[in-house]
């Protein structure tokens, strides 16, 4: 009754809500209100009615392969690097300091990009939004690669640290991606990391349009491209989704661009090893998930 209700309350708004839009952005009108089948905005009726079912645990992706064995054996490869790692748990007082306590880069996505650095020691790293990871990233190229990674940052709205500088971060690149000339990302080669941390959301003009359909066709053999805040084979978080009422859908693209995908593979799915194989995600990362849990998930262009 309730969805009835409702369906009928979108109806007479579409009918009273003009087709036009002003081009002044305090002054849009909406076509179709939220909740309507034509708008990309959830139902919070429907989905709290398909609640159970939308969260319920799957183990599978048709279509893609989640190599599981290699990620179980790249936990191994990685375990050595991890002893080293010696961030604090609170602020430290400073802002070039990683931290775990922060609430946008989680513990195991923070310590699976240190020892994936020190691991595959990349010769160049593009990152894509700009944050506490880019802190990780300019640590491992002062402390343990002697300074020679060429670490690009792309952030349109970037913070005090990052404009000030900080010692390992090659260059700042103070605009949006999709104004980016699409040659910046020839310098990444075989073993280089594309880092994206992107707005989230697929949409007319958007970043992560130009970044799936524009940028990763073209990146070379062997390069790794990390996606963050991605749950796959899950759904998003039930609170992002109906408590905060987060509409993003930048993994529904992703999931779509693997399935049946011969070009990349999967390398490292955070949330879903950490979530599945927690006591040997727990081997090589013990302060998982007691300080946090992970999102990241890595492919590799092959």
């Amino acid at each position: 009754m309730l969805k009835k209700n409702l369906s009928k309350i979108c109806n007479k708004i579409v009918d009273a809500v003009p087709t036009s839009t002003s081009s002044n952005t305090d002054d849009i009108s909406l076509l179709f209100p939220i909740g309507h089948f034509y708008s990309p905005i959830a139902d919070p009726v429907d989905i709290r009615n398909r609640e159970e079912k939308l969260w319920a645990p799957v183990n599978e992706m048709p279509g893609i392969e989640l190599n599981i064995q290699d990620q179980l054996a790249l936990l191994l490869k990685l375990k050595p690097y991890t002893a080293a790692i010696d961030y604090p748990l609170e602020h430290p007082g400073n802002s070039t300091t990683y931290f775990y306590s922060n609430d946008q880069y989680p513990v195991l996505d923070a310590e699976f990009l240190y020892a994936a650095l020190c691991h595959f020691r990349p010769k160049a790293v593009i990152e894509v939004g700009s944050g506490f990871s880019s802190l990780i990233t300019a640590d491992v190229n002062r402390r343990l690669l002697d300074s020679k990674l060429d670490f690009s940052c792309i952030e349109p709205f970037p913070r005090q640290f990052l404009i000030d500088g900080v010692e390992g971060i090659t260059r700042l690149v103070q605009q949006k991606v999709e104004d980016v000339e699409l040659s910046f990302f020839d310098r990444l080669d075989s073993g280089d990391i594309l880092f994206i941390d992107s707005s989230h959301v697929s949409k007319v003009g958007s970043d992560v349009n130009y970044l799936f359909f524009e940028v990763l066709p073209r990146l070379k053999k062997g390069v790794m491209v990390h996606v963050h805040d991605i749950f796959l084979p899950d759904e998003y978080p039930k609170v992002w989704v109906i408590d905060q009422g987060r509409n993003w859908n930048e993994q529904y693209l992703l999931r779509a661009f693997l399935q049946f995908n011969n070009e990349w593979k999967v390398m490292w799915a955070a949330h879903f090893m950490g979530t599945r194989y927690t006591a040997e995600v727990q081997d090589t990362f013990p302060r998982y998930p007691k300080l946090g849990g992970g999102g990241s998930l890595w492919i590799e262009r092959v």
